[in-house]
């Protein structure tokens, strides 16, 4: 009887499911992250350098 109750424990425990399945979800999020920002890595640095370049042009101060 104890063996079969044991096996039973064994075979139901679930104490770590959830932890492991927290692990899953932020390692999806990571790589769809690491995804996003290979695609957008190109307009963003247009981004940086287009400002950058307006920013160092010299011109006519307008009120603001």
């Amino acid at each position: 009887m104890r063996v079969q109750t044991t096996l039973y424990s064994l075979r139901h425990r679930q104490e770590g499911q959830g932890l492991v399945e927290y692990g899953l979800i932020i390692a999806s999020i990571a790589i769809l992250l690491i995804v996003a920002m290979l695609f957008l890595a190109g307009k963003i640095d247009r981004l940086f350098s287009n400002t950058g370049t307006s920013v160092s042009k010299p011109g006519p101060l307008t009120p603001g």
